[in-house]
C-alpha cells in the first residue's frame, strides 16, 4: 500500500479488519480483505500463534495494536500492567497503536515510545450504553488532539435514528482525522454512513466473530464501500 501517513492524512475511508479470535488468525489477509488489521491483544493474548500471525501479516498489511481497557470492551480483565507488557511485546510488529483516552496517563511510556519509533497513534473512546452529546464528543476529540494523537476514534451506542446526526456533526469540524462509528442495532447502517462523511478507519471483523456490537465482516464492508462509491 502507499505510504501509510500520506494515506491517513488524505482521509480516504480505510477498512480495518479486527482480529479477536484464534479463528481469525488462520488466514493470511490481503488488500482484497481490508486495508489494515487490528490485533485485539486483550482477546488474543501473546501465544505462539499470535506472534506467528503478526510476523507474517505485517509484511502485507499494517497492524494496529490494541489491548483494550476492561471498561471499554476489553476481554479477560487485563490489569494495567498486563496490558503494558503485552503491548510492549508486540510494539515492534505494529505500525499503529490504539490506546483509550482514559489510559494515556497510565500507559504514557507506551504512548511515548510509539511516537519515538514512528508509529501512528490512535486515541480511542467507547461508550457501550449511550450516545454522547455534541459538546461531549467535541471535548473528547479535542482532548485527544491535545494528547498528540494522530487519529481520534470514537464508538458509541446509537439509541435512535436521530443519533446519526452526532456522527455528521463530529466529522464536520474534526481537528484531526476521525474514526467514528455506532454500536448496537443501528450500528451497521451507521458504519457505512460514516464512511461517506469521512470516517478514516472503519472497522469490520475477521474470522467468524465480531469484536464490537454491530460490526460488518471486514471484506463485506470493503465491498459495500466500493459499491456505494461507484454508484
Amino acid at each position: 500500500m502507499e505510504n501509510l501517513a500520506t494515506l491517513l492524512q488524505s482521509r480516504q475511508p480505510l477498512v480495518v479488519g479486527s482480529a479477536g479470535s484464534e479463528k481469525a488468525l488462520e488466514t493470511l489477509y490481503s488488500e482484497e480483505d481490508c486495508d489494515l488489521i487490528e490485533l485485539r491483544l486483550d482477546s488474543l493474548g501473546n501465544g505462539d500463534s499470535v506472534h506467528h500471525f503478526a510476523r507474517r501479516q505485517r509484511l502485507s498489511l499494517p497492524l494496529i495494536l490494541t489491548a483494550r481497557h476492561p471498561d471499554e470492551g476489553g476481554m479477560n480483565q487485563l490489569s494495567i500492567r498486563q496490558r503494558a507488557e503485552i503491548l510492549s511485546e508486540f510494539l515492534p510488529a505494529g505500525r499503529l497503536l490504539d490506546l483509550e483516552l482514559r489510559s494515556l496517563e497510565e500507559l504514557g511510556d507506551i504512548w511515548e515510545r510509539a511516537s519515538e519509533i514512528g508509529m501512528v497513534r490512535i486515541a480511542s473512546w467507547h461508550d457501550f450504553t449511550q450516545c454522547p452529546s455534541r459538546e461531549q464528543l467535541r471535548d473528547i476529540v479535542e482532548e485527544m488532539a491535545g494528547a498528540g494523537a494522530d487519529i481520534a476514534k470514537c464508538a458509541f451506542t446509537l439509541e435512535a435514528p436521530s443519533d446519526f446526526q452526532r456522527i455528521a456533526e463530529a466529522l464536520e469540524d474534526a481537528p484531526l482525522p476521525l474514526s467514528i462509528m455506532g454500536m448496537g442495532t443501528l450500528a451497521p447502517a451507521s458504519r457505512l454512513f460514516a464512511t461517506h462523511l469521512g470516517s478514516i478507519l472503519n472497522y469490520g471483523y475477521l474470522g467468524e466473530a465480531a469484536t464490537a456490537p454491530g460490526q460488518w465482516p471486514a471484506k463485506l464492508l470493503r465491498q459495500a464501500i466500493s459499491c456505494s462509491e461507484s454508484s
